[in-house]
Formats: structure tokens, sequence, C-alpha cells
């Protein structure tokens, strides 16, 4: 099933195709003491869900689970805010998908500039398949 997820990234929006039928845990993480800001929706409708917040060593922003149908497509936008509190476009780096037997994983990284790590958000996405 993971022929069928891909990610397509350009500037700080980034595109997720992920598998029919199955259901995805998503974890948004940060690396930053600048507020970071994960925006996601879904064509359908189905998703509108915000990660927002601060924190190292991969500092918990949220998490959800999505029960894809037979096509599923998510827009991910990715910012950060600096001591003026404006959000900016972060810069993004993708892997995956990712398969290890029957785990499967995506992920988008996020740099704010202040280095180059792309760690200070991470989105993860993965499933299991059959």
């Amino acid at each position: 099933m993971s022929e069928q997820a891909y990610t397509y990234t350009k500037v700080n929006t980034a595109e997720i195709s992920l598998p029919a039928g199955v259901t995805v845990q998503v974890k948004a993480k940060s690396n930053s003491k600048l507020t970071q800001k994960v925006t996601l929706k879904s064509k359908d409708g189905s998703v509108d869900t915000v990660f927002s917040g601060t924190g190292e060593k991969n500092a918990q922003l949220g998490e959800t689970t999505i029960t894809t149908g037979e096509s599923f497509l998510l827009h991910a936008v990715f910012e950060f805010a600096g001591d003026d509190g404006v959000f900016q476009p972060s810069k993004l780096n993708s892997g995956g998908p990712y398969e290890i037997g029957r785990y499967n994983m995506l992920v988008v990284v996020a740099e704010n500039g202040d280095d180059s790590d792309y760690n200070d958000t991470i989105l993860e996405f993965s499933w299991n398949t059959k």
C-alpha cells in the first residue's frame, strides 16, 4: 500500500497522499524555542487540524488519527513565529514512505532558519498494512 503514498513539498506547503482504507496516526513534534505551527487540511474537508507550540527534544505539539477513504489528499502548511509573533513560512524537506514489514511511515520536516538541521517541526504519518 505504501506505493500509493507520497509527499510533494513546495516552499512551506506539503501535499501528502495517503493510501486508501487505512487508519493513519499523525504526530507533530517541535525542536525549537520559536513557535511552530502546522495547519492540515483535506480537500474533502474531513480534516482541519492545527498543531502549534514550542519545545525542544521532540516536544509533542499534538496528534490525531485519520481514517482514509478511497483517495486521500492532505495539504500541510508549516510556519513559525519569531519574537515579534508574526508567522513566516518554514522551509521543508520530506522522506518516505518507508515500509518496515507492515509498518509504514512518511515524514515532513521543517526548518525555520536559525540553523540547518530540519527538525524545528516534525510531522509524522504512520499506518499498518494488512
